[in-house]
């Protein structure tokens, strides 16, 4: 189930263990609720997934585009080594936001 919650005045979005084409529809739907509600500053919390595929990347990568089309911004919080490794296979660390935990990418939007 994903989670919902507010680090000072970002939303950060934590989702679940996989984050694949069966569990994204909730995802997507928590996702649109954010960056429609106001400037968009979100975190997404991936310190629990442990699968990705490429619905559930192409759902990271088009979040961070509409959100950057509102003139807002996403940041991705606390990715394991392997989750890491595949945004680097894939090039999304080069568009990523990547910090080691929520509270650090909530602070980066003050900067």
């Amino acid at each position: 189930m994903v989670q919902r919650y507010k680090q000072g005045c970002v939303d950060v979005i934590q989702l679940d263990e996989r984050a694949t084409i069966d569990e994204l529809e909730e995802v997507q739907a928590e996702l649109d609720r954010v960056l429609h509600e106001r400037l968009a500053q979100v975190v997404v919390d991936l310190r629990r997934v442990r699968l990705i595929d490429s619905a559930g990347l192409e759902l990271l990568q088009d979040t961070q585009v509409r959100a950057l089309r509102r003139g807002g911004a996403v940041r991705f919080a606390a990715a394991s080594p392997l989750l890491r490794d595949v945004f680097r296979v894939t090039g999304l660390d080069q568009e990523f936001a990547i910090h080691s935990d929520v509270a650090t990418a909530a602070g980066a939007f003050a900067l």
